[in-house]
């Protein structure tokens, strides 16, 4: 008995200090970094055309690097830095249009606003990033005051 109580102390102080320690591990927030592939088949509404993402994340520092090929029209590229802390950026994107961005986290989801301004129109957006599959999918669910209903849009880490 006397040893159990001698113990006890120790164990209780272990059981309270994983209490404190995994909630904190849990809420580490995923890295987005590596180059992705468009998931063209998979995306819903299919997409077509084969788009790269090349992402460097180092939080709160987010860089995209965007590359899309089709047939018959030119490469595009595009070059964005953000920020995750909810600072707005403001970039030009692959077509040329000016996109005012804002990102958050919400638990382990980036949340972006983007107001862009496309030959004098402003498309309001909302998109949340998440990682599946261990980290090897990249999903992006997109609402656009552009389009009707949402969008899903996968991609598959590459390296």
């Amino acid at each position: 008995m006397l040893a159990l109580r001698k113990l006890f102390p120790v164990h209780a102080i272990f059981f309270l200090l994983s209490l404190c320690v995994l909630p904190a591990y849990a809420q580490a927030h995923p890295d987005f970094s590596g180059l992705w592939k468009q998931d063209n088949a998979h995306s819903i509404p299919a997409r077509s055309g084969d788009t790269t993402l090349r992402i460097e994340h180092h939080d709160p520092e987010l860089t995209v690097e965007t590359t899309t090929l089709r047939t018959l029209l030119p490469k595009q590229h595009a070059l964005q830095h953000y920020t995750t802390d909810g600072k707005e950026s403001v970039t030009t994107g692959a077509d040329g249009d000016s996109f005012h961005t804002q990102i958050a986290w919400r638990d382990q989801a980036l949340v972006f606003t983007i107001v862009e301004h496309e030959d004098g129109r402003i498309i309001d957006t909302t998109e949340i990033w998440s990682l599946a599959d261990n980290g090897n999918t990249l999903k992006r669910i997109r609402q656009s005051s552009k389009s009707k209903g949402e969008q899903t849009i996968l991609y598959t880490l590459v390296h």
